[in-house]
């Protein structure tokens, strides 16, 4: 709960066996409520992907003051910041920009923005699990810096490749096209894409990591989100930043 001042005063008469009575001529406080965040970002998701460059300054809310009638030190009171897309919002201080409420001290990741900027793709961290704090102390994640999510390294998308390759991945899909070919194509999910299939419509919405620690054996998630990409294009998943969820269409691929 945050206050604010009324312009109405009141002033305490003793009236006897009346007890108090109030009549305008002191100040008082009265709760009022105020914003929490920033605006927008209580809508946003850990690891959701922003496109836009310029936002609402999370450390004075957008007000271009910090504290009231200082100048924000955080956008120099324009009341918006500028983050190169793609960007995220801060895990560490969930986008709010302060280190802790109402301490008017700028969070020590995000350096008060809000916002980071990300170079895709991204998962979820896995050493603070998308809170952008260690487990034991709950100061800055060593490994995502705050951000609670982590850029895909390269090596790892070759390795998805060459196990898909492995598997025999695109040899099916070569086989599927020229069975297909003259007939109208049917969107099924075959081989490890159906079991990938299979753990979002037993566990429900689901990231890559998750989809990859749930099938047997195993996978990478990088394999994972392969496989979930797949089903995307066929219509049998959805896309929701970085989760994925069934369509209508997950039951007759499951038949």
């Amino acid at each position: 709960m945050e206050w604010k001042w009324n312009s109405d005063s009141y002033k305490r008469i003793r009236t006897g066996k009346a007890g108090i009575k109030k009549i305008k001529d002191e100040w008082i406080w009265q709760p009022a409520k105020l914003n929490s965040g920033a605006q927008g970002y209580g809508s946003h998701q850990v690891g959701e992907i922003l496109e836009d460059e310029v936002y609402p300054c999370a450390f004075c809310n957008g007000t271009g003051e910090k504290p009231r009638g200082s100048k924000c030190s955080v956008c120099k009171g324009k009341g918006i910041v500028s983050v190169d897309p793609p960007a995220v919002r801060c895990a560490y201080c969930k986008g709010k920009g302060e280190e802790k409420p109402r301490t008017n001290i700028t969070c020590t990741a995000c350096r008060g923005k809000g916002v980071f900027h990300v170079e895709e793709p991204v998962e979820i961290c896995a050493h603070c699990r998308g809170t952008g704090k260690e487990p034991t102390n709950k100061l800055i994640c060593i490994n995502c810096r705050g951000k609670g999510v982590v850029t895909v390294k390269e090596e790892e998308v070759l390795e998805a490749e060459e196990e898909l390759e492995e598997i025999g991945y695109f040899a099916q899909e070569r086989s599927k096209v020229n069975k297909t070919r003259k007939e109208k194509p049917i969107h099924s999910a075959s081989g490890s894409e159906r079991e990938a299939l299979e753990v979002v419509k037993k566990l429900g919405r689901l990231d890559r990591i998750a989809i990859a620690k749930n099938m047997s054996p195993p996978v990478s998630s990088t394999y994972a989100e392969q496989l979930c990409n797949a089903l995307v294009k066929k219509g049998l998943l959805i896309r929701d930043g970085i989760f994925y969820i069934l369509t209508p269409n997950d039951g007759k691929a499951l038949e």
